[in-house]
């Protein structure tokens, strides 16, 4: 011992020596007094203190003796153990955890070891046989600390180990262990069962003796078993579980590694050894015991190995770590569970991945290509797996799919690295993913015929294609396209991104395309979905390889191929209208795969517009939304890759293609809905510049409206393109050739005589008065006879026409011309308008009253805009009059309302030219009119009717509009116009508007109904002598006589 080591022990003597000798005063003085106890507990405590803080060094001045000189007033206190309190004990066993730590480490004295682990495990456990209460919770803490230590200075004392396996100590060692074991599973807490794992860490480093070992091992198997296995009723903490999982590795390592089970395994040996008897402490270790041993080995760790799924990435860490150690260590030994290990290691794959490649430790992979025979069982992993998932992704359980998709992807990828992919894998891999995804879809839609098929266009996507806000390139997901399917989706993907390298690829494409074929219902739309998903996946994988190596070599050729093949195939389900490819989903992958082609050729994809535009566009008239969103964003896609600004632009500028596609559906009496949507959609993007090439297609549409008008709906959806052709060709600018102001028919108030033209019209009768006129008598003969006439006729000669054509030559000359111009033909947009006005009227008699108020509207918004040429609106009123009178007694309520808008927009358009036709028909529209009003009255009386809102009152507020307007724009007779006052009543002067306009024709009628009816102010009775005046205010049969 060198001079500073002695210097310091002798300094450190010195500060325990009156610390030691006051404890052991105390402890002998043996004083029941109530202060001795505190003293005690206040005396250990500064003992503990100088240990802490004195003595946890390892330069050796607090060697072994020291530690005796400790130890002597602490095993006084640990005699009398049971007459203090359990704070004491305590304080006094973490005194003796310290000297076993650093005092005793490499040189306890065996006899005090032995006794000092019976001494603990009485402690920790309490004394076997006996009931007695639980020690507290801290004091066992403590006890399983020191126990740990003392196994530890035991494995490093010479013949400590050997001294715990002596036939003596056995049975205390066992008693321990139980004790240890006990603490793991029903310890108080984390810390205590963490402390009990500690303890029973150090045993098994401390006992070499292989016999002892396996007499411990079934019992530690089991209890290190049952506090690993999942369980809802004790929750295991992350710390506690790592650090289980450290000690079962080590345990089974010490017992059953390949190089301890060597001779046991070898027959031969095992005979040789018994007959000799030179081994007797190994005649347990036989082949039968090993057998056995690894047969619950394999029981304990399948339901170790549930932890797999633990939510810390340190258990599973750990528990990756327990599988590689068996795997590599007791690989022949515990053959029997490598099928789980490697299963298990398989699923753990990659966790931890996040470190760095140096801290790494051995994986699957290395293993692997050490023992030959795991590949086999990995395979025969990845086969079980593969055959299994169907069966998961049938299940509710999402988190179960995502992580058999996750293992199926970390199995592809440790094939790849080990090279053994094999064709059959493949195969099985393919039909597994097209069962698996063809479970999880949902019922085919059940196929609608075209008079069930719902038409509502304002809720259609393409009206929002005119807006800069249809500017989405994302599609949303067809398969699996839950929220809560989305994890699953997203691991689906990377697992399809795992599918070998490309030429795998590209043969699972072209099987499941192949399949596709001839597939109907669910397995077809898998079949698609993966093929489009495979080659979509080998694309992006292999884009930058294609850039710097030959076609030859990367397999970009035959992708290509599989491209267009697929291309062809996609295009055909958007055109076609088999029942086998109803599905929408269908349709919507097809979608994809067009948008994908274009992304790939660019503008090199304008060529195929001609054929892929219209099948893409006709979509945004379907009746599923989600099929609207997805044609919407192909078209984003597709107008990007193309180089044009939005969807719009592209429609526009290839506008031709459409109006070709729709026209020749039209003409082939193509029934289905699509193309008169899409050609609305068209005509609003565009505007009135399409209208100059839609005369055909009007052409078609009526004689579709001949063959077809029994289809009530799709009646509805043809007129509903003509009103938007008329909606938009009332505004365009093409629609008159000249600025041509439209006649204003409506009737004026006449303006009031100034007295000036009075003065005048007085002064011209009196001067006829005064002129007189001399008497002539009356001719009896003619002037002329009728030869005379006839001479007078006679042709003159060329010198007088000459003479004439010079002065007519100079009468021309000096006059203007008074030669008449013919007026222009009108435009294309005009007679296409009145075209469809005029053949409107033939429908007006569907069975559908809301087809017959659609009409009624169209036939007023294109009056508004025709009404300036008379020539041709006036012929157009003629002919329609017959049939849009009629609507006006219509049995629906409504109809008439549209019935009276359209009817008065005729008035102000053709004016007096309805005259003789209202003359015929007033008394009926008054008839109509009054028993409208009777009826509106009553409504409004009732106590549950709903007054101006019910349609009796709406129907009153039309016919009260039509009349007015009849007479503000037709002239009418007089009797007439008396009776239309008669039927308006009170309205005449309760509405401004109604009492300007008849105010307009008649404005002393108004004024004499008024004043009868005292809504004038009060008017004096005039005063004259020899004449008496009738007061106005007096009502009675006279004034009913001025009335009629």
């Amino acid at each position: 011992m060198d001079t500073g080591v002695r210097s310091a022990r002798n300094v450190l003597f010195q500060e325990l020596k009156p610390k030691c000798v006051e404890l052991s005063q105390l402890v002998l003085r043996d004083d029941t007094s109530a202060s001795n106890p505190k003293a005690l507990l206040q005396s250990a405590t500064q003992l503990l203190e100088i240990l802490e803080e004195k003595c946890k060094r390892t330069d050796g001045a607090f060697d072994e003796k020291l530690a005796d000189y400790a130890f002597f007033p602490l095993s006084q206190i640990l005699q009398r153990k049971k007459t203090y309190t359990d704070r004491l004990s305590e304080v006094t066993i973490k005194c003796m955890r310290v000297l076993l730590e650093y005092g005793w480490r490499t040189s306890i004295a065996l006899d005090l070891a032995k006794q000092l682990l019976i001494l603990l495990t009485f402690v920790a456990g309490g004394v076997p046989g006996k009931d007695s209460v639980p020690p507290p919770e801290e004091l066992m803490i403590e006890a399983y600390g020191a126990l740990t230590a003392l196994f530890r200075a035991l494995a490093n004392a010479p013949g400590g180990s050997a001294s715990m396996v002596e036939s003596g100590t056995i049975p205390a060692l066992g008693h321990c262990v139980t004790v240890i074991l006990d603490g793991v599973t029903d310890g108080p807490s984390a810390v205590a069962q963490l402390q009990a794992l500690q303890a029973l860490d150090s045993v098994w480093h401390c006992i070499k003796d292989p016999e002892a070992l396996s007499n411990f091992l079934p019992g530690t198997i089991s209890a290190l078993t049952k506090f690993l296995m999942p369980s809802t009723g004790s929750r295991r903490s992350r710390k506690a579980l790592v650090r289980a999982l450290g000690v079962l590795r080590h345990v089974l390592i010490s017992t059953l590694s390949d190089i301890h089970t060597r001779n046991i395994r070898n027959d031969k040996a095992s005979v040789e050894v018994a007959k000799a008897g030179a081994d007797q402490k190994q005649k347990n270790l036989t082949k039968s015991w090993l057998k056995a041993t690894t047969g619950q080995i394999k029981l304990a760790l399948s339901n170790i190995i549930k932890l797999r799924g633990h939510e810390s990435v340190e258990v599973r860490k750990a528990l990756n770590q327990l599988c590689i150690t068996l795997l590599d260590e007791c690989h022949d030994t515990l053959f029997e569970a490598a099928s789980i290990l490697v299963e298990t290691c398989m699923t753990l794959a990659g966790v931890d991945a996040e470190e760095e490649l140096s801290l790494r430790a051995t994986s699957l992979t290395d293993l692997a290509s050490i023992h030959p025979n795991l590949g086999d069982l990995i395979k025969n992993t990845v086969y079980n797996w593969v055959t299994s998932l169907p069966r998961v992704m049938q299940s509710n359980d999402e988190s179960a799919k995502h992580a058999a998709l996750g293992q199926l992807s970390k199995a592809n990828g440790l094939l790849t690295r080990l090279n053994l992919e094999s064709s059959i894998l493949e195969d099985a891999l393919g039909s597994s993913l097209r069962d698996s995804i063809t479970l999880t879809l949902e019922a085919l839609p059940v196929a609608q015929g075209v008079q069930e098929a719902e038409f509502d266009l304002n809720s259609q996507a393409a009206m929002i294609l005119a807006s800069d806000n249809a500017l989405s390139t994302n599609f949303q997901p067809t398969i699996m396209a839950q929220e809560s399917q989305r994890q699953t989706r997203n691991q689906l993907e990377i697992l399809i991104g795992s599918l070998g390298n490309r030429e795998s690829q590209m043969s699972m494409a072209s099987e499941m395309l192949e399949y596709a074929r001839s597939a109907s219902g669910p397995s077809l739309l898998s079949a698609y979905w993966l093929s489009s998903q495979i080659l979509r996946s080998a694309e992006s994988s292999n884009k930058d390889i294609d850039e710097f190596f030959e076609s030859s070599l990367t397999l970009s050729d035959k992708q290509e191929s599989m491209d267009e093949e697929l291309f062809s195939y996609s295009q055909s389900l958007l055109v076609s209208t088999e029942e086998r490819t109803s599905d929408w989903r269908l349709q919507a992958i097809a979608l994809e795969v067009m948008a994908g082609t274009a992304q790939r050729m660019k503008e090199g994809f304008k060529a195929e517009l001609v054929d892929t535009l219209y099948p893409i566009v006709q979509l945004l008239g379907s009746p599923n939304p989600r099929l609207r969103e997805h044609a919407v964003t192909c078209l984003n896609i597709i107008s990007k890759s193309c180089g044009y600004a939005n969807a719009s632009r592209l429609i526009v500028d290839n506008v031709d293609y459409m109006v070709n596609a729709i026209s020749l559906r039209l003409n082939t009496f193509d029934i289905s809905p699509q193309a008169p949507q899409v050609l609305v959609m068209m005509i609003r993007l565009t505007g009135p510049s399409l209208l100059l090439y839609l005369d055909d297609v009007v052409e078609s549409i009526f004689a579709a409206l001949d063959n077809f008008h029994g289809y009530q709906l799709l009646v509805d959806v043809l007129f509903t393109v003509l009103g938007e052709i008329v909606s938009v060709g009332s505004k365009s600018g093409q629609l008159r050739i000249e600025d041509t102001t439209t006649i204003n028919h409506r009737k004026n108030r006449p303006e009031p005589t100034p007295i000036s033209d009075l003065v005048k019209l007085l002064k011209s009768k009196a001067s006829t008065n005064r002129t007189s006129f001399p008497h002539e008598e009356v001719p009896q003969k003619p002037w002329k006879s009728a030869k005379t006439l006839l001479d007078e006729r006679q042709p003159p000669s060329d010198a007088d026409n000459d003479n004439e054509d010079q002065e007519g030559g100079e009468e021309d000359s000096n006059q203007p011309t008074n030669q008449e111009i013919a007026k222009p033909p009108p435009t294309k947009t005009y007679t296409m308008l009145q075209s469809i006005t005029r053949l409107s009227q033939h429908h007006l008699t569907s069975s559908s009253a809301h087809l017959r108020t659609k009409l009624l509207s169209l036939i007023r918004t294109s009056s508004s805009s025709l009404a300036f040429d008379e020539d041709a609106f006036l012929p157009l009123v003629n002919d329609i009059w017959p049939v849009l009178i009629t609507r006006l007694y219509d049995p629906e309520p409504y109809v008439q309302i549209a019935a009276c808008e359209t009817i008065s927009e005729l008035c102000r358009g053709a004016g007096d030219f309805l005259s003789t036709r209202f003359r015929d028909e007033f008394p009926a529209i008054l008839k109509l009119a009054k028993s409208a009003k009777a009826k509106a009255e009553s409504e409004k009386r009732g106590s549950g009717g709903r007054g101006v809102f019910s349609m009796a009152s709406k129907l009153w507020e039309g016919l009260v509009g039509l009349l007015i307007t009849v007479v503000e724009y037709v002239r009418v007779e007089d009797e007439v116009f008396d009776e239309v006052v008669d039927v308006l009543g009170p309205l005449t002067w309760e509405r401004e508007g109604v009492r300007r306009a008849l105010e307009a024709v008649n404005e002393d009628a108004v004024w004499l109904v008024m004043q009868v009816n005292g809504r004038n102010g009060k008017v004096e009775t005039p005063v004259m002598e020899g004449f008496t005046f009738v007061g106005l205010e007096q009502r009675g049969d006279r004034g009913i006589d001025v009335m009629k």
